[in-house]
């Protein structure tokens, strides 16, 4: 071999050795200083050690991990946790550092973000509530809100964006948690002293009324504690009498293709091809005649008054009538006001069209399939000799 070319393998070999052992040596400065200041650090944890959270953007996702983390206590004594935090599949993806401090009693989700932010943590479901102009704030309940948000509370966090913090805060159960926590030790200590602040600000005596259970530990899902997860994609939940599942259908299937080797000669091989179909359905407890609304096959199209219905969705059934007592007008706006996925009824199994595997897509067709039943008018039931259960309604529906 050239003594040239030796040389530089040489050279090559001894820039990576140099830049793997820089690393090494940064890695292990990193975590002398995070245990320095008596903080304890875990280069692996578990998925479990973070599922005691479950609001967003926890409880989001198909794919959840955990990485990196640091825990302690700050020098007021509110315990802390710090790790990275990753979700996919199934919904919006997340990827960031979590700091999460202990709180005095579990409390209901609350969300706090500056004002100037593009949006809202994904996933999050709770009414926009005015408390401060200077903060998006969503919960459930206003005067909960109002009171978790007290003035100490608002100075806190005030200070806290002021010294150059990202404001995007929630409280989740027994925890104060905020997304965007720096990696670099002396910039994470002020942070957490900052947020610190905020915890202690949190007025216990005056949340006692609106103390709450959180769910248990686990893999939930946020928004729907009756869901689990099955497998690796496999969601199922009771969705208040109406089971809703949602999974993803993989197979194979091989075929045989002819092509010409480097000698000219032709050959065959067997060839793999994978395939996959989104699936959501819900399991009703009753069967139901035939009828499709954008979701496919079966039945005969037909057409109903509204042009601009007709415009906007086919539909499909074996009986004409029986359409029109199901879609009647008011049912035809609430369509075209919430534009759902296709869908297809036929026996006890309604099937949404949909080509994500999305967890906040199947929350809105097992909420759909409510609403639509929900609007089946009562002499229908009656013809069809079935006493339907009671159906959930939203509440601006």
């Amino acid at each position: 071999m050239n003594s040239t070319i030796v040389i530089i393998l040489i050279a090559i070999a001894l820039l990576v050795l140099a830049v793997i052992a820089f690393l090494i040596i940064r890695r292990q400065r990193y975590v002398r200083a995070l245990r320095g200041r008596g903080w304890t650090f875990e280069s692996r944890p578990a998925l479990e050690s973070v599922l005691d959270h479950h609001a967003p953007p926890f409880g989001l996702g198909f794919e959840r991990e955990v990485d990196e983390a640091v825990s302690g206590t700050t020098a007021a004594g509110v315990p802390f946790r710090v790790f990275e935090y990753a979700t996919s599949e199934g919904g919006s993806r997340f990827d960031e550092r979590i700091a999460s401090m202990q709180l005095p009693l579990p409390l209901p989700d609350l969300f706090v973000s500056a004002v100037s932010a593009d949006q809202v943590r994904s996933g999050v479901q709770a009414t926009p509530i005015e408390v401060d102009p200077r903060y998006q704030v969503r919960a459930a309940d206003s005067g909960y809100a109002r009171m978790a948000l007290s003035a100490p509370v608002l100075e806190a966090i005030a200070a806290f964006g002021q010294a150059g913090q990202h404001v995007d805060l929630s409280i989740d159960g027994e925890h104060l948690v905020a997304v965007g926590a720096p990696k670099d030790p002396d910039q994470l200590q002020t942070y957490l002293e900052l947020l610190g602040g905020v915890a202690k600000a949190i007025d216990p005596a005056g949340l006692a009324p609106y103390t709450t259970t959180p769910p248990p530990p686990g893999f939930g899902f946020y928004g729907h504690p009756d869901w689990l997860l099955i497998d690796r994609d496999d969601a199922r939940g009771a969705n208040d009498g109406l089971p809703v599942e949602a999974f993803i259908h993989r197979w194979k299937t091989q075929r045989k293709e002819t092509y010409t080797d480097s000698n000219g000669r032709t050959q065959t091989r067997t060839v793999t091809d994978n395939h996959s179909e989104v699936l959501t359905a819900i399991t009703m407890p009753f069967s139901f005649p035939l009828i499709s609304v954008g979701g496919g096959w079966g039945g005969k199209k037909v057409r109903f008054e509204s042009e601009e219905f007709n415009d906007r969705f086919t539909v499909r059934t074996e009986d004409a009538k029986f359409a029109s007592e199901v879609i009647h007008p008011r049912t035809m706006e609430f369509l075209m006001a919430v534009q759902p996925p296709g869908f297809r009824i036929e026996g006890d199994v309604m099937r949404f069209s949909v080509d994500k595997h999305d967890t906040q897509l199947i929350g809105l067709c097992a909420d759909f399939a409510h609403e639509f039943f929900g609007r089946v008018p009562s002499f229908v039931w009656k013809n069809l000799q079935i006493t339907p259960p009671a159906f959930r309604r939203l509440p601006s529906n």
